[in-house]
């Protein structure tokens, strides 16, 4: 059986790890706290990205950057509008604190996000849509059939119910969501290139 170490003992071991760590590498552990410090007050917003940028102003470049790799890590695919512009935001204030600044490549960047969201949900409505449209005219594909014990019992679907059953859909939307995951990743990708 293993020992639970105490308090004292993983403290007491921290600070061992800590005295052995050169000025630079303590700096940067500092700055890390304290850009996940704000960025945890940013996200619940309880700062604004006009707080961001006054709470970041004076910051080292390797400071600004790494909270705008933060920030962009924080960016996902599923990433409600509000979510995706207080994250937008964020980065760009970062950015307008660098001397060497690229702050409208990397607004197009982000906006290429918001143009492939765009995109990826125009698809999937369409594509929805024309199979919705095959669904009602065949009545037979809004059939279910399941087997309980001896009986076989037959529902009634409706369409949207018929879709989410139908296979050609579930198929199209794996592919879908593989194929734009891949674009957004590539996207990101540059947006880091671009954070220096």
């Amino acid at each position: 059986m293993t020992r639970i170490k105490s308090a004292l003992e993983i403290a007491m071991e921290k600070a061992t790890k800590i005295s052995k760590l050169t000025p630079e590498e303590k700096d940067k552990i500092k700055a890390e706290e304290k850009i996940k410090f704000l960025l945890a007050k940013f996200y619940k917003g309880r700062l604004t990205p006009n707080d961001l940028w006054q709470k970041l102003k004076g910051s080292k470049p390797f400071v600004l950057k790494e909270a705008q790799i933060f920030l962009t890590n924080s960016l996902s695919f599923r990433n409600s509008q509000h979510e995706f512009k207080l994250r937008k935001d964020g980065i760009l204030a970062i950015e307008t604190l660098k001397e060497d600044q690229h702050i409208s490549i990397v607004e197009s960047i982000l906006n290429d996000i918001i143009l492939l969201q765009k995109e990826y949900l125009k698809i999937k409505e369409t594509v929805a849509n024309q199979l919705k449209a095959e669904i009602e005219k065949n009545p037979q594909s809004r059939l279910k059939t399941i087997k309980q014990g001896e009986k076989i019992i037959i529902m009634h679907l409706s369409v949207e119910e018929a879709l989410n059953e139908n296979p050609q859909w579930k198929n199209f939307l794996i592919k879908h969501e593989d194929e734009y995951s891949q674009k957004f990743r590539n996207i990101i990708d540059r947006l880091k290139e671009e954070i220096r």
